[in-house]
């Protein structure tokens, strides 16, 4: 890429990861602020207590996951243009582009799984509303949890490996394999009975939030020297 180019994708990129994780975080606070809770009900049995507060707290549900669609194509977005950024080390850049572009539509499709909860099953506690809602809660929490891990966990690890020594500082690029350890962690917490997943399998979600708005930052101030 010419200078120009280059700082357009800096800049655009810069921009893009920050409000993708700042969508991501607003759509986490209207999740908290809404009192329910897929992954505790999922742990403790307690399905019919998820719908019928979910039936309750559907609007600010809709407008979490809403948000957090967006949030998520943003930080696909932002992904592509820092692997845009990277010099000639491909293979790190294509393992990179491979995480954002699984991550995306998983995502995508788990936040649509989770909204049918609210939307179509909530606040019925029937019998038979409670064992779909077993089924497509699990399919929901497990696909996020995975995607969280790719787009915020791996992602970064892999660009930061890719742009290492051309615009990723050296402290971005340990944040990188930060990410990537805490990102296996959170799935590993998955399949151990005696840790819940929340809250060990969220500390990769501030983790590589944290990192996106930081590579943005980076971006940035790349976009002003290029």
């Amino acid at each position: 890429m010419n200078s120009e180019n280059i700082r357009t994708t800096a800049r655009v990129g810069g921009y893009t990861a920050i409000i993708g994780a700042i969508a991501m975080a607003v759509g986490g606070a209207l999740n908290g602020a809404s009192g329910v809770d897929l992954w505790g009900a999922l742990a403790n049995g307690d399905m019919a207590g998820y719908l019928a507060a979910a039936g309750e707290a559907k609007t600010l549900l809709v407008a979490n996951h809403t948000i957090w669609i967006l949030g998520v194509l943003t930080l696909g977005m932002a992904g592509a243009m820092m692997a845009e950024m990277c010099g000639p080390r491909r293979m790190w850049t294509q393992a990179a582009m491979v995480c954002f572009r699984t991550a995306v539509p998983l995502a995508i499709v788990s936040f649509i799984a989770m909204l049918v909860l609210a939307v179509q099953i909530a606040p019925d506690t029937s019998e038979t509303a409670v064992s779909i809602a077993k089924v497509v809660g699990w399919i929901g929490a497990r696909g996020d949890e995975l995607a969280t891990a790719l787009i915020v966990g791996a992602g970064p690890l892999f660009i930061s490996l890719a742009g290492r020594g051309d615009w990723v500082p050296k402290w971005l690029l340990t944040w990188g394999y930060v990410t990537s350890i805490v990102g296996l962690f959170s799935i590993f917490v998955v399949y151990i009975p005696a840790l819940p997943t929340a809250p060990y399998g969220l500390i990769i979600v501030p983790v590589g939030l944290g990192w996106m708005i930081s590579a943005g930052v980076v971006m940035l101030r790349r976009s002003k020297v290029a």
